[in-house]
């Protein structure tokens, strides 16, 4: 398994993209009201509305949903990915995501 992507919670979408744009170099590869995934070298920084999420979690991938744990919370995403989200022992929310054919069309993923 690999690290797809790390997600913080932001207050402002526009004004932490132009910021992780300046001081990462970081590409705009989703964009909507509530979430905004940005490319950089070797993974995804998603940036996610305060207002709307609760939590930040770090996306674990995975090929297959039958790879996703026993036990998790699955959601189906706007952006064609669905994700398996657990917490760890210490209350961290780990996600596992697999992306859809549709979705790697769409979207930069390596």
């Amino acid at each position: 398994m690999k690290v797809d992507h790390i997600a913080i919670l932001v207050d402002n979408l526009d004004k932490s993209q132009q910021w992780y744009e300046k001081f990462c170099d970081a590409e705009l590869v989703f964009d909507d009201s509530k979430y905004k995934r940005m490319k950089v070298d070797n993974t995804y920084i998603a940036l996610i509305s305060k207002h709307h999420y609760q939590h930040a979690h770090i996306g674990i991938l995975v090929e297959s949903f039958d790879k996703f744990p026993e036990n998790g919370k699955i959601v189906k995403h706007r952006d064609g990915t669905t994700g398996c989200y657990m917490q760890d022992p210490d209350g961290n929310i780990v996600e596992y995501i697999h992306y859809s054919p549709e979705c790697k069309k769409n979207m930069i993923h390596d």
